[in-house]
């Protein structure tokens, strides 16, 4: 396989969102093939050959070194892929260093907490879909199933149906979901994780954002987190 040119790419993204410089570039999957969006379980018959690990890391290497990359992350990944792309990141000073994960984390998807979180003590989280997708707003429960615009309706048969992590009619995701309603702080309890450094939030009008910046000055009580914990333990991550 031809090794990788990350010039043209990184240039050509920098003039798509017309800024000279990535602040943190992720890379999902380095090298991997990896369970997720539903899949629950590891297929070995699925591994797939790929760029090597090294060079990748190479390439953003050079991407930093010309000035069009910050910093280095991974999107999506596991405990294995951390582990073995920063092992492989030290073994030579031209390697950028892995700063950060971007991985889905939310009231329906804990598994962060289940391995990871231990990979990540130094490699901060950035959380994205800390809302599932929109599921835990209830929008997609309402009679009419949530506006048109809605990500999940926008793009049928892409996020919500089938084996989809975001599958509206597995009654389990539902379930949960409703519980989930009649909890204060769902922006709350991501931020509030020890390894979360920031979240990524698809806020599209300014009420939405208003509401995730007035997360922040939310505080759970120990009562919520217990109630939290409750439902988390008869429905734990619906949405792997």
């Amino acid at each position: 396989m031809p090794g990788i040119l990350p010039r043209p790419l990184t240039t050509a993204c920098c003039a798509c969102k017309q800024t000279t410089l990535i602040f943190i570039r992720f890379i999902g999957q380095i090298g991997f093939y990896v369970p997720m969006f539903g899949e629950t379980e590891y297929d070995p018959i699925r591994q797939f050959s790929s760029v090597g690990i090294e060079e990748q890391l190479d390439a953003l290497g050079r991407a930093v070194d010309a000035g069009k990359i910050r910093y280095t992350g991974l999107s999506n990944e596991t405990p294995y892929g951390v582990m073995k792309s920063i092992q492989i990141a030290e073994r030579a000073s031209r390697r950028p260093r892995i700063v950060s994960v971007q991985n889905s984390y939310s009231l329906l998807c804990r598994t962060f907490d289940s391995g990871m979180a231990e990979c990540c003590h130094h490699e901060s989280l950035l959380a994205y879909s800390p809302l599932a997708m929109g599921i835990l707003s209830g929008k997609y429960f309402l009679p009419d199933g949530g506006s048109a615009h809605a990500r999940l309706n926008l793009f049928k048969g892409r996020y919500s149906e089938a084996d989809s992590r975001y599958n509206l009619s597995n009654n389990i995701i539902k379930a949960a979901s409703m519980e989930y309603l009649h909890i204060a702080g769902k922006y709350a309890f991501v931020l509030r994780h020890p390894l979360v450094a920031s979240a990524v939030f698809g806020a599209t009008t300014l009420w939405q954002l208003r509401e995730v910046l007035d997360a922040m000055k939310v505080e759970l009580t120990s009562e919520i987190i217990g109630d939290i914990n409750k439902i988390h333990g008869r429905f734990p991550n619906p949405c792997p």
